[in-house]
């Protein structure tokens, strides 16, 4: 079902329910109907909904068979993607070369000759060599098959001059999937790879730099901005990011197919790690119009954006913008895993900046939060130090302390590598909390240390990346406020 599930998903989005390819009130409708409203996830699930009590029902593997069938062939009906041009106009070439194809092979030689002639011109227009040469290789069969023996010469001069470009996409090609392989595969394996790694993109640039093609640049681009967010060189990605803009614009078939919107993405993060956060804001503000609401990447833009205004200290443009999220429809659509993550940015927001109408409600979303046992680096984090905030906030001490030793025990089990060390800093803070019998000033005095050290510790780069909602030295000066406060 889950095949099925897949299938239905992408034509809904694309074209809708393709309601001309069912027989009426047949089970094959019935299945994709339930399909869509969740009732049907699996066989047993299908079973039961499809067929009455004792009924036979061996006939489900049949229809989910045409079913499959009818959803692949309505792949070649989809309207074409006018977010992604590049895929549309990639789409509607290969489409007009089957087209070609089944002529030639049908004999009409003559009808699929400028078929093939304007797909090449297109597909040359956006750079897609790979559609170039097969076409060009089809009309090597076409003028072979009518015997026009000058233009089947020329046209063999064109492949020719096409084959280092094709060449080129495909060595670019292999070394960015397997370099993606590697850095994708575990921690170690990045690790490990991140190593080596430097030859590969020397290479890749090499290639981008002699063949000049769209996919060896987006190639070398792509790898070159997660290498450098691996890394956490986000200065880097500022840089290159700005410069990529650049050539794109010189370039009318680049421009056509870059993923400006990725760009953007990647240019607001770059400088929220870079803590260069009134010109992240501005540049977030600017870029905020490009993403669709309706989106999963809008949620995603909308989480930089926010920890920009909290990390700026921009509270209110925070609540603002946490509001936007809350009430789009959307929001409802988006994996479980994203929309608890806005409820713990929503819990640090009122945690820090409280609104006077709601102004305990980030303790209610605090024991609402759910714990990330698989995520050892990442909100796990956040939500155990949100409960020190929680104990500190009730003055209940002993407990306060209690959370403390268990944060000791969580850090000597998880933070043993040093893309730790900001947070392992910042709960050695907390044991001096406990130590200096959270009286304020002793606290202060016996942590200053380590507080200067944490303002120094930079923020490690994304593969080891630890969530900091509020940044550590600020829930560390809050902390000292609270303490001046209840004694």
């Amino acid at each position: 079902m889950e095949e099925l599930r897949k299938l239905i998903q992408i034509v809904e989005k694309r074209a809708g329910k393709p309601n001309h390819i069912f027989i009426y009130k047949s089970k094959e409708e019935r299945l994709y109907d339930e399909i869509v409203n969740g009732k049907i996830t699996d066989d047993h699930t299908g079973y039961s909904i499809l067929y009455k009590s004792g009924q036979d029902g061996k006939g489900l593997k049949m229809i989910k068979s045409r079913l499959r069938k009818k959803l692949m062939n309505q792949l070649f009906f989809l309207d074409e993607d006018n977010d992604d041009i590049g895929a549309a106009i990639e789409q509607s070439c290969l489409t007009k070369y089957y087209q070609a194809k089944v002529l030639v092979d049908s004999g009409a030689n003559d009808l699929a000759a400028p078929i093939l002639h304007q797909v090449i011109k297109k597909a040359k227009e956006f750079d897609f060599n790979y559609i170039v040469s097969l076409c060009t290789r089809t009309l090597l069969q076409v003028y072979m098959n009518l015997n026009e023996r000058s233009k089947f010469y020329k046209v063999k001069e064109q492949l020719e001059k096409i084959a280092p470009r094709l060449e080129a996409d495909q060595e670019s090609e292999i070394l960015f999937m397997e370099a993606k392989v590697e850095l994708s595969y575990s921690v170690s394996a990045r690790k490990n790879y991140l190593t080596k790694v430097k030859p590969v993109i020397e290479r890749l640039l090499t290639i981008w730099t002699e063949a000049r093609t769209f996919k060896a640049f987006n190639n070398y681009y792509r790898l070159s901005v997660w290498l450098h967010e691996l890394q956490g060189n986000f200065e880097d990605i500022i840089t290159l990011t700005n410069q990529f803009n650049e050539l794109t614009a010189d370039n009318d078939a680049f421009a056509k197919r870059f993923d400006i919107k990725f760009n953007q993405f990647i240019q607001v993060y770059a400088y929220l790690r870079c803590k260069r956060l009134e010109e992240g804001l501005a540049l977030a503000n600017t870029y905020y119009s490009s993403f669709d609401q309706s989106s999963n990447n809008w949620f995603a833009y909308m989480e930089n954006y926010i920890l920009l205004a909290i990390h700026a200290k921009k509270y209110d443009v925070a609540h603002l913008l946490l509001h936007q999220v809350q009430t789009n429809p959307f929001i409802k659509k988006i994996n479980k895993l994203a929309q608890e993550r806005w409820v713990i940015f929503e819990a640090y927001l009122h945690f820090v900046a409280p609104q006077s109408e709601q102004p305990t409600k980030w303790i209610t979303l605090l024991q609402n939060a759910q714990n990330y046992s698989k995520d050892k680096e990442g909100f796990n984090v956040a939500i155990l130090i949100l409960q020190v905030m929680y104990y500190l906030e009730i003055v209940d001490f002993e407990a306060l302390e209690y959370r403390v030793e268990s944060l000791k025990k969580y850090a000597q089990n998880h933070f043993k590598d040093s893309f730790s060390e900001r947070s392992r800093t910042f709960f050695k803070l907390l044991a001096v909390l406990v130590r200096s019998n959270f009286d304020p000033l002793v606290t202060q005095k016996k942590g200053q240390y380590l507080y200067t050290k944490l303002q120094r510790t930079p923020t490690p780069g994304d593969a080891y990346a630890e969530i900091e909602i509020i940044p550590y030295e600020h829930l560390w000066e809050l902390i000292l406020e609270r303490l001046k406060r209840v004694n």
